[in-house]
């Protein structure tokens, strides 16, 4: 078989190989319609990857029985696929990372691009956690990997900070009073005493932090409630945010 049929035989097999991948991925979302979309991804994904692993072999077999090209081919091939599932691959070694150096547990309170979130589970491709408003969110392993976490679990419970700001007609100390005054109320809920720290003035607004350790996790949203509810009554202008 001379080279121009061995490329137009190999062409043939990439062409039907698409089209054959393009109609499994339809049918296995007919198929398994209903079941969650990430463990669908994941099927998907698989089945795309061996079929293209295998396609790959046959025609670099067809394109170049001797040895020696046939080598270079398989070397390309193999340069190919990492390109093509770069993301992926890279995913995988950032889960690596993540589980054998401990990083996030499931239960554990990390912050992401400041956002709070309970780690719910870890699957085979990120990290599935939701928030205090019990909002789900997904965050892959290579997102975690290259971000700043934050894990704020603690031996003593769940560090928590809020952020809050004051009118500057009022006094530094007044505002630090009346939020030392809401601070007691929630106490019961609280491993440690609440900490108010005066961090500046930004909008023309006096702004502190107030951290505490959460005893109850399953408590956080009904206590960040509290506090915003409490200070508002006091200070109708405050702003309060985590």
């Amino acid at each position: 078989m001379t080279l121009i049929y061995r490329l137009i035989a190999a062409a043939i097999i990439v062409i039907v190989t698409y089209l054959i991948v393009r109609g499994l991925e339809r049918l296995l979302l007919v198929l398994l319609r209903g079941v969650e979309a990430e463990y669908i991804h994941r099927i998907v994904e698989g089945v795309r990857i061996g079929i293209y692993v295998i396609v790959a072999i046959v025609v670099a077999n067809i394109i170049a029985p001797e040895i020696q090209v046939l080598s270079i081919l398989m070397l390309l091939i193999g340069l190919s696929l990492i390109a093509m599932f770069f993301d992926i691959l890279r995913n995988i070694g950032s889960e690596f990372y993540i589980r054998t150096r401990n990083i996030v547990r499931r239960g554990d309170w990390i912050e992401v691009d400041g956002i709070s979130v309970r780690v719910v589970d870890l699957d085979a491709f990120g990290v599935v956690g939701e928030t205090h408003k019990l909002e789900k969110v997904y965050i892959p392993y290579s997102k975690i990997v290259g971000s700043l976490i934050v894990n704020r679990t603690t031996p003593l419970g769940l560090i928590t900070r809020i952020f809050i700001g004051i009118p500057q007609s009022y006094s530094i100390d007044n505002a630090r009073n009346t939020i030392i005054e809401v601070a007691k109320i929630i106490e019961p809920d609280l491993a440690t005493e609440p900490d108010v720290t005066y961090i500046g003035t930004r909008n023309n607004m006096l702004e502190f932090t107030l951290e505490f350790h959460i005893i109850n996790y399953r408590k956080l949203g009904k206590i960040i409630s509290v506090i915003e509810k409490e200070i508002k009554e006091r200070i109708p202008d405050a702003v309060v945010r985590t």
